[in-house]
C-alpha cells in the first residue's frame, strides 16, 4: 500500500484515529441512523450516546470525511491485491521458495499453505544473504530493545526480525488466511495483535528515544479477507496512522518486499 504523507503527518497520537474507530460502532448501525450521526457531525458536533456529545473543531471534521473517502479507494486497492491460494503457491514456485502446509487437528478443515510465509523469507533469506546481514525467522523467543537504560520486549513472538532479535531494525508479521470459509474472530484477533505490537513500538520509540524500528505486516487471502471488510479497513488505518509502517497486501510481496529491503538495507 502507497503511504499518504498527509496522514502520516498528524501523528499517531492525533484525535482523528479515535474518531475513526469511534465510527467502527456507529457503522453497525442501521443506515438512517448513521446518516443522521454523520449530519450531525457535520455541524462540529459527535454523538457518543444519547446523554453524551463531543464537540469537534471543524478542521477535524473535513480531515474524519476526507479520510473516509480515501479509505474506501484503499479498500478497493487492497482487495484487488489478494490472491487466492494457488496463485500464492504459484509464485513461491517460480521463485523457488519451499511451501509448508498448515495442519489443523481436524481433516474435515482445509489444510492450508504457509505460502505467504514462504516467500517473505525466501525473499528476505536472499537479500541478507548477498549482504552479509543476519536474519531471524519464525523466532522462538520476542524481540528486545535497550537505549539508554529503557528496556522494550515485543508482547508477542513476531514473524522475522533484521538482524536479530535483540534490537532489530526491521520487524515484521504475516496474517495470511486461506480457508474456504468466510472467515471469523482470528481476523480481528490478527489486527489486533498487530496494533499492540505497533503501538508499542511507537510508545518505546518516543520514551526512550529510540531509533524507529520498521514494523511492517503482511496480509493475504482473497476469501476469507473480502469477507472481513471491517478488519481490512482497520489495517489501512493503522497504516496511515503510522503503527505499520509498511502494509504489503497479497501480490506486492512480489515486487514490493524486495525494494523495501532495498531501501532498509542496501
Amino acid at each position: 500500500m502507497n503511504t499518504n504523507e498527509k496522514w502520516r503527518e498528524l501523528g499517531w497520537r492525533h484525535p482523528l484515529w479515535d474518531y475513526i474507530r469511534f465510527y467502527s460502532v456507529v457503522q453497525r448501525q442501521k443506515e438512517a441512523v448513521r446518516e443522521a450521526w454523520k449530519e450531525k457531525l457535520r455541524s462540529s458536533t459527535m454523538e457518543i450516546d444519547e446523554e453524551h456529545e463531543l464537540p469537534i473543531p471543524e478542521e477535524h471534521v473535513n480531515l474524519f470525511f476526507e479520510y473516509l473517502q480515501g479509505r474506501e479507494d484503499d479498500f478497493e486497492t487492497a482487495t484487488s491485491l489478494l490472491r487466492v491460494e494457488e496463485e500464492a503457491n504459484t509464485f513461491c514456485d517460480r521463485i523457488g521458495a519451499q511451501v509448508s502446509e498448515v495442519r489443523t487437528r481436524s481433516q474435515d478443515h482445509h489444510q492450508s499453505s504457509a505460502a505467504m510465509v514462504a516467500a517473505v523469507s525466501y525473499i528476505a533469506g536472499e537479500h541478507c544473504s548477498a549482504r552479509g546481514l543476519d536474519l531471524s525467522m519464525a523466532p522462538t523467543r520476542r524481540c528486545v530493545w535497550l537505549v539508554d537504560n529503557q528496556l522494550h520486549v515485543t508482547a508477542r513472538n513476531l514473524d522475522g526480525a533484521i538482524p536479530s532479535l535483540d534490537s532489530p531494525e526491521m520487524v515484521w508479521e504475516i496474517k495470511e488466511y486461506w480457508g474456504k470459509t468466510k472467515g471469523g474472530s482470528k481476523m480481528s484477533d490478527a489486527v489486533y495483535e498487530c496494533a499492540l505490537v505497533g503501538r508499542e513500538l511507537r510508545d518505546f520509540e518516543e520514551r526512550a528515544g529510540a531509533p524507529q524500528v520498521r514494523h511492517i505486516v503482511f496480509v493475504d487471502g482473497k476469501e476469507q479477507w473480502s469477507h472481513r471488510k471491517s478488519d481490512m479497513k482497520r489495517f489501512i488505518d493503522l497504516f496511515h496512522q503510522g503503527i505499520i509502517d509498511h502494509l504489503v497486501v497479497g501480490r506486492e510481496v512480489e515486487t514490493e518486499w524486495k525494494e523495501l529491503l532495498r531501501s532498509h538495507f542496501p
